[in-house]
């Protein structure tokens, strides 16, 4: 009987000083919160080909004959709504097939001064090539836009319809 008395007290033991660090260690908790406010309007970017763009994804087909050089002006442009500079990343996520062009080139113009000046040109068949205005300190301005000039050459017996994407990411 001594025994089992022992091994109660023992158990016992243990359990209260279980009971107490758990306590002690639960009052050395601090709590953070966060709380936020979503303010649902319009598009602040929109895309512009003849008209603006309703929604995030605008389509552009350009047609090309093999081994002749194509230019496509004035066909696409990002415009900003808003009174206030976007800062942005305009990137090739999806590069068209690079065995069929000899080039293929998008150049970026921005009408921050009321006239369209050249910013950058991407590789539309190179992966990650991007216009980085973070980089660079060079927003896209309140209520301006950027023009996009599509510049390429199919290969000789080129076919097919290859497909390519531009990612914009803006603050």
């Amino acid at each position: 009987m001594n025994m089992n008395y022992k091994k109660s007290l023992k158990f016992l033991t243990l359990l209260i000083t279980s009971l107490l660090i758990a306590t002690a260690s639960a009052a050395t908790y601090r709590y953070m919160y966060l709380s936020g406010t979503v303010t649902i309007g319009t598009q602040k970017i929109v895309w512009v080909q003849s008209s603006e763009v309703a929604g995030d994804t605008v389509t552009v087909n350009l047609n090309v004959e093999p081994g002749i050089p194509a230019s496509f002006n004035d066909t696409l442009y990002l415009k900003n709504k808003e009174n206030a500079a976007h800062n942005m990343t305009i990137k090739v996520t999806a590069p068209a097939d690079g065995t069929k062009f000899d080039s293929f080139w998008i150049y970026i113009y921005s009408n921050a001064t009321g006239l369209w000046v050249f910013k950058d040109k991407l590789n539309a068949t190179l992966l990650n090539d991007a216009y980085n205005t973070y980089t660079l300190n060079d927003p896209l301005t309140a209520y301006g836009m950027y023009k996009f000039n599509f510049v390429l050459t199919a290969k000789d017996g080129a076919t097919g319809s290859p497909t390519f994407t531009l990612e914009v990411k803006y603050e």
